[in-house]
Order: C-alpha cells, then sequence, then structure tokens
C-alpha cells in the first residue's frame, strides 16, 4: 500500500529508527513528505506511530520515475 509520511517530529533519532523499521527511504520533500510503501501488517504499526504523535499518514498517490519521486 502505497502512502506519504509527513513528519511532525524533528527528534532525528526517531525518525531515523522509523525510516529502519518500515523501509522508507531517506527522501524527504521540502513539505517534510517522504514516500513509504508498507503492507496490511506494517500500516497497523505505523497507525500506532501516527497515534504517538511522530508522524502523519496522508493516502497520496506517488510513482518513481527514475531517481525522482513523483506526485
Amino acid at each position: 500500500m502505497k502512502c506519504v509520511v509527513y513528519w511532525k517530529k524533528c527528534d532525528p533519532s526517531a525518525i531515523r529508527s522509523i525510516r529502519a523499521k518500515f523501509g522508507i527511504p531517506n527522501y524527504t520533500t521540502i513539505n517534510g513528505e517522504s514516500p513509504c510503501e508498507v503492507d496490511e501488517e506494517q500500516m497497523k504499526l505505523l497507525r500506532q506511530c501516527e497515534e504517538r504523535g511522530f508522524l502523519s499518514i496522508r493516502m497520496k498517490k506517488w510513482c518513481k520515475n527514475g531517481g525522482y519521486f513523483v506526485w
């Protein structure tokens, strides 16, 4: 399932841990969004991170065009 993660907290260690857990690329737009592709089981855990206030999940369509992410 493709979605976009908007980072609410600026804690680098927390962001690094969440990226590693869910395989979120190190790419972040100037608006603080990162593309993410997770399965149903991981989405439940990602929602828990959202409830704790670390991030917001946005259901936006995106694709990767060469080395660039496109919304």
